[in-house]
């Protein structure tokens, strides 16, 4: 199973696109601590015939009792040949009901910007419910999200457009532990115009993480999302590739 899953890692490797963001990372056994939290930094470069710089920060923080909440935090800036081609932010809040529950509500604050996207602001709040489709594996979690979510985007176009609606989200996940040192995580989200049905969105995100110690850990992961009706004719797919180093507490 290992190897396949590596097979698939080095096939999506040969493509570039920009990178979603992924949300979902509760501890595959639900062993939660009062507080856990983690930070990820990549950074990447090159100097000669090409240059290029490029830097992405992740952190989480997460609070865990009778209900789980969390804070994600993000911010990707790159440049080659010294101009500017990213510069992006999110900052994603979750409430989760009771994570231990096998149906359990949540609701969500949200708000990004992509300057190479055209989009000057996207706020968005949401509620839903996920429910846990595996129950008794301590290696092994599943589950599928159910919500709505209104969202308002403006736009860095001449036209300064702003864009208010309602979306379906509708999300699934899948978190193994290989073995002791290696886990691996798909999430998968569906998020269409409840009033158009042919205005959707897709991401898709796969991850494999190496352990290196008790709290620092290698990760690899490919991203990808779709939008069927893009913005001023920017690119429907989008399709990208990082690693880096994650420090957990």
């Amino acid at each position: 199973m290992f190897k396949n899953i590596f097979s698939l890692f080095v096939l999506m490797l040969s493509f570039s696109a920009s990178a979603i963001v992924n949300i979902d990372r509760i501890s595959v056994n639900d062993q939660l601590e009062p507080v856990q939290g983690e930070i990820s930094l990549d950074l990447s470069g090159a100097s000669g015939n090409t240059d290029t710089q490029s830097t992405s920060l992740d952190s989480r923080v997460q609070w865990n009792s009778q209900s789980t909440q969390f804070v994600v935090f993000k911010y990707e800036f790159g440049k080659s040949s010294g101009i500017k081609n990213t510069d992006k932010t999110f900052l994603h809040y979750r409430y989760i009901s009771n994570s231990k529950d096998v149906t359990t509500w949540e609701s969500f604050l949200q708000i990004q910007d992509d300057e190479f996207k055209l989009l000057k602001l996207r706020t968005l709040v949401g509620a839903g419910y996920r429910f846990k489709l595996i129950t008794k594996s301590k290696n092994r979690q599943v589950r599928l999200g159910v919500g709505l979510f209104y969202s308002k985007e403006e736009q860095e176009d001449i036209l300064k457009t702003t864009d208010e609606l309602i979306r379906a989200n509708i999300y699934f996940t899948y978190n193994s532990k290989i073995n002791n040192n290696v886990s691996f995580l798909t999430t998968t989200y569906f998020q269409p115009d409840i009033n158009r049905s042919s205005d959707y969105r897709a991401l898709e995100q796969l991850s494999l993480e190496f352990g290196l110690s008790k709290d620092l850990l290698y990760f690899v992961s490919v991203d990808l999302s779709y939008d069927n009706e893009p913005f001023n004719g920017l690119e429907k797919e989008d399709i990208s590739y990082k690693s880096g180093i994650t420090y957990r507490f």
